[in-house]
C-alpha cells in the first residue's frame, strides 16, 4: 500500500500532471495591419494543492513593465485569477501595435518569453520547503503582418482620381 506509492512517486513514472506551469497565448487577431492596435492574452495554469504550489514570478508579465520587441506595449490589463480545486489560472491582456514598416506579408514572432518559478512543497503541518528556481518558456506564437494594400486587390496601381470628362477637357 503506502510503500509501493512511496516508491512510485520518486521513480520516473508517467504522471497526470505534464508540466507544473503551462501558458499559452491567444490573439485577437490571426492578421493585423501596421499600426493596428490588437490584444494578446496570456494564460497560465499552475498547480495549487494543500500539497504543492507553484510560485511563479508574475512581476515581469505586468502590462506596465512587459517588453514585447517588435511589437509596442500599448497597455493592458492583468484579469482576477480562477482557481479550480488543485489549479490556479492567471491572465494578463497586452494591447499591441508593430510600427516597423519591414514586417509587410510576413508573420512576426511574440518575443521569447520566460517564466521563472519554484515549487513549494509540504507534508503535514510542517513548513513549506522552498524547491530551486525554475523556468517555463512560453511556446512560440507568430502574428501575421498585412501590407497596408487590401489582400484582395489584384490591380495596385495608382487610380487615377482624373475623370474621362476631366481628361477631354
Amino acid at each position: 500500500g503506502m510503500a509501493m506509492l512511496a516508491t512510485g512517486a520518486s521513480a520516473s513514472a508517467p504522471t497526470v500532471e505534464t508540466d507544473p506551469l503551462q501558458c499559452w497565448w491567444r490573439t485577437s487577431a490571426a492578421a493585423v495591419r501596421i499600426g493596428q492596435p490588437f490584444s494578446v492574452v496570456l494564460t497560465c495554469n499552475v498547480v495549487e494543492t494543500d500539497s504543492v504550489r507553484v510560485v511563479p514570478d508574475q512581476a515581469p508579465l505586468d502590462p506596465t513593465v512587459m517588453q514585447m520587441p517588435p511589437f509596442e506595449v500599448l497597455g493592458g490589463t492583468h484579469q482576477a485569477d480562477l482557481r479550480t480545486n488543485d489549479h490556479r489560472f492567471f491572465q494578463y491582456e497586452y494591447r499591441l501595435r508593430l510600427i516597423a514598416e519591414d514586417y509587410f506579408g510576413k508573420d512576426v514572432k511574440l518575443p521569447d518569453t520566460k517564466i521563472s518559478y519554484h515549487l513549494q512543497s509540504r507534508t503535514g503541518e510542517g513548513p513549506a520547503i522552498e524547491g530551486r528556481e525554475q523556468a517555463y518558456f512560453l511556446p512560440a506564437m507568430s502574428v501575421r503582418v498585412l501590407s497596408l494594400v487590401p489582400g484582395d486587390e489584384t490591380d495596385i496601381r495608382d487610380a487615377s482620381s482624373s475623370t474621362f470628362a476631366a481628361v477631354e477637357s
